[in-house]
């Protein structure tokens, strides 16, 4: 029961911007435009309320997961040249490079993870001959993955999307359950954003100038 519990309650947090958004749009069309700040701060309020959640404890073994963490760091700088996001206009921007990543850390990182890795079951790390691994991790990846088509339509692009959100969350979700903190992922989340900004930009500027 509890399993099925935090699995509901993982889930309903996973697609809460969805259901905010539905909600703002009832209310007022014009407010629901905002819908990233009113989901932040649930998410935010939430984390205050549970006591477990990562968001705004001091981070626990950092030497433990430095070595990851610069890897993923220099790996972002990498990959998010293929990404292939593009927020379009000054607002959209922002809430992409700086929003979204902080309020998705607190959401997926901060609160769902930890609810997932309170089961004795799905909170157990293993040993893979990569890197260490939970079932909490595992489906927070996955939730965090499908959460994406809140934002996008399901197309070769949302999926590529998807994969690289899947593949993120697991080892941001082991940076996260290690150190019991959300501190290191919040930067890694913001420098893949910000870079692939950049590359979309510094692309762009090279079409316009051939």
């Amino acid at each position: 029961m509890l399993l099925l519990g935090s699995c509901v309650i993982a889930a309903l947090l996973s697609f809460s911007y969805r259901i905010f958004e539905g909600i703002l749009g009832v209310i007022s069309k014009q407010q629901a435009r905002f819908t990233i700040y009113y989901w932040g701060a649930a998410m935010i309020a939430g984390s205050v309320l549970w006591s477990n959640s990562y968001t705004f404890g001091a981070p626990q073994q950092v030497m433990r997961v430095l070595p990851l963490f610069l890897i993923i760091l220099l790996v972002n700088l990498i990959i998010s040249r293929s990404s292939g996001y593009n927020p379009v206009g000054t607002y959209n921007t922002v809430n992409f490079v700086l929003c979204f990543p902080v309020f998705e850390e607190i959401a997926f990182r901060g609160l769902i993870l930890p609810i997932l890795a309170h089961h004795p079951v799905l909170g157990q790390l293993h040993s893979t001959s990569i890197i260490d691994v939970s079932g909490a991790i595992l489906l927070t990846s996955l939730l965090f993955a499908v959460s994406h088509l809140q934002y996008y339509k399901l197309n070769r692009e949302s999926v590529r999307f998807m994969l690289f959100a899947f593949s993120a969350g697991i080892f941001f979700g082991l940076i996260a359950q290690v150190t019991g903190s959300i501190m290191l992922t919040i930067p890694l989340h913001i420098a893949f954003n910000g870079s692939a900004v950049l590359y979309a930009r510094a692309s762009a500027s090279k079409h316009l100038q051939a």
